[in-house]
């Protein structure tokens, strides 16, 4: 017995999803190193991809942590649905996997397609959803490298089943999504990850997670101002207690390009002034 595209569509809408597509499971856009869905299931056919906005509030709420705590609540909505929506289609007789919108994510500490040591470890999701979302028409990805959508500019949370039904794909459109000339999340960026439309992942991932502007050095010469500036988070920080509380609610420490943005069409009239 057949599904028809539509009709998920609308069963997924109806939970509260904001947006979804659906993208061919052989012809997804993959990310580096690569992460087919048949690499996670074999018989993988379908992707279906959700995304959940943000509340514009919350990006421009003063105090992170009120943006974190919605972002824990729109991957518990994305992953509600996804199990939903997999029972729906297992009891349909169709092997179905979802994906959280969080966790598990892969941690390496060497290459894992040449197998040499990282300067940093390195952390993968188990699909690269944003990629995933570009396959099945939700959007392109930004100079800032994350997904811009249409109506929610890069404002939105990811999450998917990978199915064994076959379900009819939405349109991919490859396109660049920023204004020409446009440099804002470039200028936003508080570590100078994002340079001449390339994204450095290591200082935008020491400083999102810890709140660090410097890097583990490589070299020794370096090491005296990376301690300095340990010794000052250490003199001004609990980390103990930080700890505690990113595990609990997984708090980050930036998120200046998405704020930057000006994308999202929903957003125009309540977006609020620079």
């Amino acid at each position: 017995m057949g599904i028809e595209a539509k009709d998920l569509k609308d069963m997924i809408l109806a939970e509260g999803i904001d947006l979804v597509g659906i993208a061919s499971a052989e012809d997804l856009l993959l990310a580096q190193p690569p992460r087919p869905p048949g690499a996670l299931m074999p018989t993988a056919r379908s992707v279906i991809v959700m995304a959940v906005a943000h509340s514009l509030g919350a990006v421009y709420a003063p105090d992170i942590r009120l943006w974190t705590r919605n972002k824990m609540q729109t991957s518990r909505l994305l992953d509600r649905t996804a199990e939903k929506i997999g029972r729906f289609l297992e009891r349909k007789g169709f092997l179905t996997l979802p994906i959280s919108a969080d966790k598990p994510v892969e941690i390496h500490r060497r290459d894992p397609v040449t197998g040499t040591g990282l300067s940093h470890t390195k952390t993968l999701g188990q699909l690269s959803l944003k990629h995933a979302a570009v396959s099945a028409g939700l959007g392109a990805i930004g100079r800032s490298n994350l997904l811009l959508t249409p109506r929610f500019g890069p404002h939105v949370r990811l999450g998917a089943v990978v199915t064994a039904a076959v379900l009819e794909p939405d349109t991919k459109e490859i396109y660049d999504p920023c204004p020409a000339g446009c440099r804002l999340c470039e200028q936003a960026c508080p570590v100078g990850a994002l340079r001449g439309g390339r994204y450095n992942v290591d200082p935008c991932f020491f400083y999102w997670s810890w709140g660090f502007d410097k890097v583990p050095p490589r070299r020794l010469r370096d090491w005296p101002p990376f301690l300095k500036m340990l010794l000052g988070h250490v003199r001004r920080r609990d980390f103990v207690v930080e700890f505690g509380q990113t595990m609990i609610t997984d708090v980050d420490n930036c998120m200046a390009c998405m704020r930057a943005c000006p994308q999202g069409s929903d957003w125009k009239g309540i977006r609020p002034r620079a």
